[in-house]
């Protein structure tokens, strides 16, 4: 009786592709790990704060303002990614990367503060805010 054999064998293909690839893929954008590691952590403190922020008011938690964080976090993923790649490509003289890194970390501490705003009627921005403006 005479077996099949199929035209490409899987591991053959795992091996020869699709392996080298993720070592490839992976290799290349190692520098934007630890962005990913500080974006998420940040997005993730302020899903924390949202949920306590919800307990508290006695708001319903629905999982539709939960998806928020996933969109965060794909779209933050994304600006970096995307910035790593123009500043290794286009614009190796300035730090892309840091610079939108920086900027959505910013952004999440600000919603950060608005969170804890909401819990305990105190703003570390608007104290830090105040103490730069010169007084009239």
């Amino acid at each position: 009786m005479e077996t099949f054999k199929p035209i490409i064998q899987e591991s053959t293909l795992m091996e020869k592709y699709i392996i080298p690839l993720v070592i490839a893929l992976t290799t290349y954008f190692a520098p934007t790990f630890y962005w990913f590691g500080a974006i998420g952590f940040f997005i993730s403190a302020d899903l924390v704060l949202r949920l306590i922020a919800c307990k508290k008011a006695n708001e319903e938690i629905v999982s539709a303002k939960m998806w928020r964080t996933v969109y965060k976090f794909g779209a933050g993923a994304t600006f970096i990614l995307v910035a790593f790649a123009c500043e290794k490509l286009f614009i190796p003289d300035i730090p892309i990367m840091k610079i939108i890194g920086s900027y959505l970390i910013l952004v999440e501490l600000k919603s950060i503060d608005e969170k804890a705003k909401e819990m305990t009627g105190f703003s570390l921005f608007s104290l830090v805010i105040d103490k730069l403006n010169p007084k009239k």
